[in-house]
């Protein structure tokens, strides 16, 4: 998998080297149809060639990195080491390429700036965090972000809580009690050591297991904050919180038997649980737009979003995900439905390069949480002459 963050993406939208291509397609990561990445790329390689000689401009250095791309096809063992999603963006002095953890649409765009959105969709509401599964049986540390898990090997970290405590042989119940027996009958009682006894014995015992992780959290995180979530049985829960002194626990388990799940279900559930903590300044984003929506500061218009971004006049631009509109933004905007004409261009990623251009910020969202459900929507730093 290769790393792609926000340094990157600003990088492709200042780049300032001619034409630009960008290519997008879905990968598969790994059995027979793996293959088919290969020739899916070479189909798309094609298409980029194809709109490349449409264009009215010298194209011969872009050309030229195209034709460089192409090596690509045939290293059999890089097509099988792919994500979920392949990137590649070319222009005269630039090929980039990012094998993603994320499902990519297949899209070919040529035009004067690359089609960024669905890297901001990528981008957006990822963060870092880290997920503990503990049981009695097994402690597993993984460290995630929106589409990756990776498990962690602290050296101190124990791998149960019978190596945590050196304990030799240990059993849920600790005590054996014979109810209803007697000296005389010679049943075995142990005084003093009834329900109440061994359940305090085994919380005691399970509250020195997390100071054991404590411990290796601690040093292995260092001063490092980010969010840390627990997987384990309910009643594991507070006395995890009660001994771990880490300051970044997160405040919702994963309940259950972690030792049940594997990586991969155990990311789809804490992700279910911190994504509104990371998508908050997307959700803030949203909710300051719709509670100023009658105010002349905020516009869902075509031709007034795309003269706004054009003179740094956005602060934060809305656009609907999986959408297009084609048209001239010379012309304020006017739409199409498709690319008509050489010099059209998707304008909702207009908006956005300009946007991010000019320092301000981009969200994408499903259509039916859009604002009137239309296709964009800003809200403005000021209003444009």
């Amino acid at each position: 998998m290769d790393s792609f963050t926000q340094h990157n993406l600003m990088q492709l939208v200042t780049c300032n080297d001619g034409m630009k291509a960008s290519l997008y397609m879905p990968t598969v990561r790994a059995g027979r149809e793996v293959q088919q990445n290969a020739v899916r790329f070479k189909n798309l390689i094609t298409s980029v060639k194809q709109k490349l000689n449409e264009q009215d401009v010298d194209t011969t250095r872009i050309d030229e990195r195209v034709d460089e791309s192409l090596n690509l096809e045939a290293n059999d063992d890089w097509w099988q080491h792919q994500g979920d999603g392949l990137a590649m963006f070319l222009a005269d002095d630039l090929m980039e390429c990012y094998r993603l953890p994320a499902d990519l649409p297949e899209m070919v765009v040529v035009g004067p700036r690359f089609q960024i959105i669905p890297l901001v969709r990528l981008l957006q509401g990822d963060g870092q965090f880290h997920v503990l599964a503990a049981s009695q049986n097994q402690v597993r540390l993984f460290r995630c972000t929106h589409y990756e898990i990776t498990e962690l090997q602290p050296a101190e970290l124990p791998s149960d809580l019978r190596s945590a405590l050196n304990i030799d042989e240990y059993t849920s119940t600790l005590q054996h009690h014979t109810a209803g027996a007697s000296r005389a009958s010679g049943g075995t009682i142990f005084h003093g050591q009834g329900a109440a006894d061994l359940d305090v014995q085994k919380n005691n015992e399970i509250s020195q297991y997390f100071q054991v992780i404590n411990r290796a959290l601690s040093n292995y995180f260092d001063d490092e904050r980010v969010p840390l979530v627990f997987a384990g049985v309910e009643y594991l829960f507070p006395i995890f919180r009660e001994s771990c002194k880490y300051n970044g626990i997160y405040d919702q388990p994963v309940a259950g038997n972690p030792d049940d799940l594997s990586a991969k279900e155990l990311h789809t559930a804490a992700w279910r649980l911190v994504e509104p903590m990371f998508l908050r300044d997307r959700e803030s984003a949203l909710t300051q737009f719709n509670k100023f929506v009658a105010n002349e500061n905020t516009t869902t218009k075509l031709s007034q979003i795309v003269s706004a971004s054009q003179v740094g006049a956005i602060e934060t631009l809305l656009l609907a995900e999986d959408e297009q509109l084609w048209g001239l933004p010379g012309n304020s905007g006017a739409a199409v439905d498709s690319q008509e004409e050489i010099k059209m261009e998707e304008l909702l990623n207009y908006s956005a390069v300009q946007t991010l251009t000019t320092g301000g910020t981009v969200y994408t969202l499903p259509k039916s949480r859009m604002p009137q459900e239309q296709r964009l929507a800003a809200t403005l730093r000021f209003l444009p002459e």
